[in-house]
């Protein structure tokens, strides 16, 4: 590979926040950023699991609190210089039959997953419009496009960060700000755990995903690397899937809905 196309990839002298950092898809998302060159902010409400290597500092954080938010992205600007790279990963799992969801439910998986990734998009973007432009990215999910029962408020959530990815790129491309979201599938992350450690749950999960398995967490990093550099310039707007098939091959398949049909 020539010098030229991987200068399209490096992330030099760019700061990152990536929040949801500490494990997971969040913390691949933030190894990866810093990686290519990008010094990047991990944030969480948690611990990191693993020591921070070169090119990561911590800052605890909680999205649902907007004062949280705005001391998170002047913790950048300060220690660091400046904000080119907003990654919104933090999210929760949760989520029931439609009639058994209950409204503090709802409004807990809605708050960090729609209204703390549109408060994360919000403050970046101001700081952003005022210093020539930068990067949102979103983290929707396969399950903003598929439907899956006895996940109501998470479907929800996501589909509603997939429309906001849309809109807001729309309205921030006069400020140079390009918005884009990501869509994982099911990641080997340790939000699943539980899932993982029963062969009975899995079977299903993999009977839906055309390659027929879970991605591992760095799998997701090169698409966040992409969307954050000079080689997807003329992208906003777009959610791109890492899902092995799954919403192409609409969420099921014969061999899972036997296993759905158990659960209703």
């Amino acid at each position: 590979m020539n010098s030229q196309t991987l200068q399209l990839f490096d992330l030099t002298g760019r700061v990152a926040i990536v929040t949801g950092a500490a494990r997971g898809l969040g913390a691949a998302i933030a190894r990866g950023l810093a990686g290519a060159g990008a010094q990047v902010i991990v944030s969480d409400i948690l611990d990191p699991v693993e020591k921070l290597g070169e090119g990561l500092h911590f800052v605890r954080a909680d999205i649902t609190k907007l004062a949280d938010i705005k001391v998170l992205i002047e913790s950048a600007v300060t220690q660091l210089g400046r904000l080119d790279i907003m990654v919104s990963n933090a999210a929760i799992p949760g989520g029931a039959r439609a009639e058994d969801e209950s409204e503090d439910g709802w409004d807990a998986v809605m708050n960090v997953n729609a209204r703390g990734t549109f408060l994360c998009a919000r403050e970046a973007a101001r700081h952003m419009r005022e210093h020539g432009g930068g990067c949102i990215i979103n983290l929707a999910s396969a399950l903003a496009f598929v439907g899956h029962p006895t996940a109501l408020a998470y479907c929800a959530s996501k589909g509603a960060v997939a429309q906001m990815t849309r809109v807001l790129a729309i309205e921030w491309a006069k400020y140079n700000i390009r918005v884009n979201a990501i869509a994982p599938g099911f990641f080997n992350t340790p939000l699943n755990a539980g899932l993982m450690a029963s062969e009975e749950c899995m079977k299903p999960i993999h009977a839906k995903i055309p390659q027929g398995r879970g991605a591992e967490p760095d799998e997701i990093a090169g698409t966040a690397i992409f969307l954050a550099s000079d080689a997807s310039r003329f992208m906003t707007g777009s959610i791109i899937g890492i899902d092995g098939g799954e919403i192409a091959a609409g969420g099921y398949t014969d061999a899972v809905l036997p296993f759905i049909y158990e659960t209703l």
